[in-house]
């Protein structure tokens, strides 16, 4: 992926060809926190398989969708943005 910035949000893995012992993580990354986010808040998480034969996971980071806690027949609560693949 020559030249790609990873944006706030974005997550990027690669799966680790050379496994030193069966401990070490089978995949390894970094992720830009998403403007917005401070210490403790959840986020939803979303991956795609990228790369030669899957050797990459990439995706984005982002805030849960809001839900309305009023009866059912209330109008629907406003829905945060869809998982589209960044890539």
């Amino acid at each position: 992926m020559a030249g790609y910035e990873q944006k706030p949000g974005d997550i990027v893995a690669f799966k680790e060809a050379e496994k030193r012992n069966d401990r070490a993580p089978d995949w390894k990354g970094s992720m830009l926190v998403p403007e917005g986010a401070k210490p403790g808040d959840k986020l939803e998480v979303a991956l795609w398989a990228k790369g030669d034969k899957g050797t990459m996971l990439a995706g984005s980071v982002k805030f849960p969708m809001q839900r309305n806690a009023g009866p059912a027949n209330d109008a629907p609560a406003h829905r945060g943005p869809d998982f589209d693949s960044p890539f």
